[in-house]
């Protein structure tokens, strides 16, 4: 983040306390020398992270809903106004995002050793199996949203055609949204609870399932799949303290559990 004069609203560098340029004195420099702070380190990623996903996801989510919602008279077809709603929102997430974070995606997929991709890898197929029956048990135990796994359903899914969406875009469209869950919930919020506070790795793994749990809810609007939710936040949180900080297992792990769902529905 820049930090400017407050006289000649030049840029100051990192270590010029006092403006080059008029010898104004900068508060903001002195305190960033002092923390080590400039305003991009990791609580400044997850502020504004967490900022843009109020507005995009949560915000976005409903005006895009109702946009939709104009283009057809019948309300049957909720689907194609709540996953192209999706489908928007998760693309100006995943964009802006990864765009304002480029800088600290050099060891965003992996940095961990061979026993944890292992040890991770295990786990991940222990779940999996798991998530393929929790949705058998009760209707609040689903993976999938209903206006989705109705869709899927209803003998009228199509990959790449249908009358007004296909499986591919509400694939993407999760997809995506997982993208963004991990790098936000999972990377950021756990970095700035880790190095900000001096709270143990359970509580961490508990308090970030919560938050990651709740702000999934504000997105996906689906009450049945908070269950199942709590469980593959609670896993992923894990999987991310436990590879050296690596993303890709807890990605890869969401997607094939969202994939496998989609082909149970399918078939």
């Amino acid at each position: 983040m820049k930090i400017r004069c407050k006289n000649c609203y030049r840029v100051l560098e990192p270590q010029e306390e006092y403006c080059k340029n008029c010898g104004t004195h900068s508060i903001e420099i002195q305190k960033a020398m002092q923390t080590g702070d400039y305003g991009g380190g990791p609580v400044y990623r997850l502020k504004m992270g967490l900022i843009l996903f109020l507005i995009i996801a949560f915000i976005g989510s409903g005006i895009f809903t109702i946009i939709f919602g104009t283009f057809t008279s019948d309300a049957t077809e909720s689907v194609f106004n709540k996953s192209n709603s999706l489908l928007v929102t998760s693309i100006i997430c995943t964009a802006v995002l990864y765009i304002v974070n480029y800088k600290s995606l050099k060891d965003f997929f992996w940095n961990g050793n061979w026993k944890q991709l292992l040890g991770l890898i295990s786990i991940s197929v222990i779940f999996l199996v798991m998530t393929f029956f929790l949705p058998k048990i009760s209707s609040i135990t689903k993976v999938l949203p209903n206006f989705i796994t109705s869709y899927l359903h209803s003998g009228t899914a199509r990959w790449f055609s249908g009358k007004n969406t296909n499986v591919s875009f509400v694939l993407l469209s999760l997809i995506l949204v997982i993208l963004v869950e991990e790098f936000l919930f999972r990377r950021l919020l756990i970095d700035v609870l880790d190095e900000h506070t001096m709270l143990g790795d359970l509580m961490i793994v508990l308090i970030t399932t919560l938050i990651s749990t709740v702000l999934d809810f504000a997105w996906m609007m689906a009450p049945e799949t908070i269950i199942v939710s709590l469980v593959l936040n609670m896993v992923c949180s894990g999987l991310y303290m436990y590879s050296n900080r690596s993303l890709i297992i807890s990605i890869i792990f969401r997607i094939l559990v969202v994939a496998i769902q989609f082909i149970i529905y399918l078939v």
